[in-house]
């Protein structure tokens, strides 16, 4: 690794090393959902650098097409031009033949070469285009023993400045008056008051207001010096700053492959929100209008500071994931000392699209109940991570029992099991394409859309499920959303259902092949923020087609007003379905339509004050002609309990017998801290990001010696060019 590199490396990594310390790491809920409200990620944005297996094939294959299309379009078109020309460009003159042949060299037929023409399949000979000798050892790649080339590449290092004086007696070359130095190939600019190198001990030196830049970012500090014999760094006194942080140091070292800065801080003085929501059910409480007034902050107030006081944070960027360990942390806010931690471990991988970490897993899950246990991380190949949990369980008795979570980019699964109801629980969920996806699972409930989440006893899912939304189509202000879904499942009927006296399970697993879509039409909206009132009415449209392996069907069409309204803090959803259907299900257990044919749902929710607000989810059967004889086919109670940014939400579903516990974090950066008196990064270079060929321009200099002629001062000395003429690069 070469000192130039080393530089870059390390800005590189100053300039990303907040994005490390603000992910969601410590809720123990599935399917966390992280909304960050500085960045909104695009689909391009997020499959920049990867994607799902299946989307690249898609990718390539539809490429492949598009490119033979246009090649068929291009001779189509070129056939014609041919038909409509004149008679006296009809004949095939010698230039035609020339591109004719010039166009079977291009594609790669019968090409043949020697050291100054090109021979083509008819023989014709064109002669090349000779360049000058300096041009051609510019751009040569000569080839050395062991298949070792050595590259000629310009412009390593500049320096421009006012005035260079060269010492005889100790070989040190000093540059004063605005000096300048850049390296090309890596985009680095450095300006200080004065700069030396020695050829001797191949060192550089900049003293006094250094400035490093690339991409317009700068590195500020006293001093720095780079040895081009050890390749390692040394700066005194850094500061840098991030989209959201400045980073300070007392000292930095880039050396073998780590960058180590010593008594530094990490603070903010910008207000960048990050929110962690979980997964509810009931209420959506993000939804209610809630004046400024009335707010209660906690983590992200005006007047809010989190310092986290750390003795040792370690970086570690292996070739797939990132880890960050954080080593006798204590935490304060607002200067009071809250706790300690001796360590704490989060893993990630290179495009931060998950984060799991070593805290403990607490919560309830149907047919396992209650659980709780350590968590340990563990790196897994292709940028995975899992995690393993030893537990114990009560569920009509206490028991014991696991949980593995595995977590990639585009995968998320959890299997447990605990012996205390002897069952184990399977979920899982593959990202295939941008709207498709395979899910998975056993004794767990599954998502089936507006038919409700049952509980299959084995599932296996290819699901193709899109919406869009056509702006103002009635009138402006009055959108249309639609959303459909098609399916092809192999399932399994489950054997557990709280009504199973009402409806038994046959047994039977079949393959399904299941079309389900939605109209909402928008019809009025109101909305006064100041006085907290909002009333919004549409008009919803849903149906459902499914076949059975067994030659079984099942049809469900439903139709019916929905409305959201909030007075006050009192806010409610309430949406009424008249149904037709025709219900002839092989697996009456997992996906029995259960809601008759006159339905209302209804969501209320009351903020009782800044501290709590309380919510109810019910569906409720009308005409009493439900399948398990049941008025209630919905019923699940809500509390959300703390200050609007930091809420512990506890419920309660009576229906699938399911305790709920999730977060939700607001964190605001704005007067965060992190102290640290040391910070060790590894790689630095790979941090955010996988391994990637270098470029043939990348190479930098190791001991090159600058051309500068033996006078004692040079004035104005425009140009300096660093270069070793017996470099070597792979």
């Amino acid at each position: 690794m070469f000192a130039a590199e080393q530089v870059e490396k390390m800005y590189q990594e100053l300039n990303n090393i907040d994005n490390k310390f603000f992910e969601s790491a410590l809720i123990p809920a599935p399917e966390v959902k992280v909304e960050d409200d500085s960045k909104i990620i695009t689909e391009e944005e997020k499959y920049k650098d990867h994607m799902p297996f299946f989307k690249q094939t898609r990718l390539r294959i539809q490429g492949f097409f598009n490119a033979r299309n246009k090649k068929m379009q291009e001779k189509r078109l070129e056939k014609n031009a041919k038909k409509q020309a004149p008679d006296w460009l009809s004949g095939e003159s010698e230039l035609q033949d020339l591109d004719a042949d010039l166009f079977e060299m291009e594609e790669g037929f019968g090409v043949d070469s020697d050291e100054n023409e090109v021979k083509i399949s008819n023989s014709k000979k064109v002669k090349k285009e000779k360049k000058s000798d300096k041009e051609q050892l510019k751009n040569a790649d000569v080839e050395l023993v062991g298949g070792v080339k050595e590259q000629a590449t310009e412009n390593e290092m500049v320096l421009d400045c006012d005035d260079v004086v060269y010492n005889d007696s100790n070989g040190d070359i000093e540059a004063v008056g605005n000096p300048v130095l850049i390296f090309p190939p890596q985009k680095i600019k450095m300006t200080a008051d004065k700069m030396t190198y020695n050829k001797d001990s191949n060192i550089l030196k900049a003293i006094g207001n250094v400035v490093l830049t690339k991409d317009g970012m700068p590195v500020y500090g006293d001093y720095i010096q780079v040895n081009m014999n050890e390749e390692n760094i040394f700066m005194d006194n850094i500061t840098t700053s991030t989209t959201t942080m400045k980073i300070c140091a007392k000292k930095a070292t880039s050396d073998n492959n780590k960058l180590i800065l010593n008594d530094g801080r990490m603070y903010s003085d910008n207000s960048f929100k990050y929110r962690f929501v979980s997964r509810m059910i009931g209420p959506d409480f993000s939804r209610m209008i809630i004046s400024e007034d009335d707010q209660n902050l906690l983590m992200s107030g005006g007047d809010t500071r989190w310092r986290l006081s750390a003795s040792e944070i370690y970086v570690d960027s292996k070739k797939e994931h990132d880890t960050v360990q954080i080593k006798d942390a204590e935490l304060y806010h607002n200067d009071k000392y809250l706790f300690t931690f001796p360590s704490f471990t989060a893993h990630t991988n290179k495009n931060q699209e998950f984060v799991e970490a070593n805290y403990p897993e607490l919560g309830s899950m149907s047919r396992i109940g209650m659980f709780a246990g350590p968590g340990f991380v563990f790196d897994a190949p292709f940028g995975s991570v899992v995690k393993l949990v030893p537990l114990v369980n009560y569920k009509d008795d206490f028991g014991i029992g696991g949980a593995i979570k595995y977590n990639s980019a585009f995968n998320r699964t959890q299997f447990m099991y605990g012996s205390g109801a002897d069952v184990f629980v399977l979920r899982g969920r593959q990202e295939l394409d941008d709207n498709l996806f395979f899910q998975y699972g056993s004794n767990a409930y599954m998502d089936n859309w507006f038919l409700g989440r049952r509980m299959p006893k084995y599932l296996a899912e290819l699901v193709y499920d899109k919406g869009t939304t056509v702006k103002d189509f009635l009138a402006e202000g009055k959108d249309l959303r639609f959303r459909h879904r098609a399916s092809a499942a192999y399932a399994h009927d489950g054997d557990y259902n709280l009504h199973t006296e009402s409806i038994k399970s046959t047994n039977i697993g079949t393959m399904r092949f299941r079309y389900m879509a939605e109209v909402d039409q928008s019809l009025y909206k109101y909305l006064d923020e100041e006085n907290r009132r909002s009333l919004e009415l549409s008009m919803v449209m849903q149906g459902s087609a499914a076949v059975y392996g067994t030659g079984d069907t099942q049809f469900v069409g439903r139709i019916g007003p929905r409305i959201h309204t909030q007075y006050k803090y009192w806010m409610q959803d309430i949406g009424y379905f008249l149904t037709g259907y025709s219900d002839h299900t092989p697996m009456p257990v997992y996906d029995m339509y259960r809601y008759g044919h006159s339905n209302i749902y209804i969501r209320e929710a009351l903020r009782v004050n800044k501290y709590l607000t309380v919510g109810w989810w019910g569906s409720v059967t009308l005409t009493n002609d439900s399948p398990n004889g049941e008025m209630f086919q919905e019923n699940a109670f809500i509390v959300s309990l703390g200050p609007d940014d930091f809420k512990v939400n506890l419920g309660y579903d009576f229906m699938r017998q399911t305790t709920y516990f999730t977060v939700a974090v607001l964190v605001d950066t704005k007067g965060t801290t992190v102290e640290f008196d040391k910070m060790e990064i590894k790689n630095p270079e790979r941090l955010g990001h996988s391994d990637k060929k270098k470029d043939d321009n990348s190479v930098a200099f190791k001991s090159g010696t600058p051309k500068v002629s033996a006078s004692k001062k040079l004035q104005y000395a425009e140009v300096i060019d660093i270069e070793d003429p017996n470099k070597e690069s792979i």
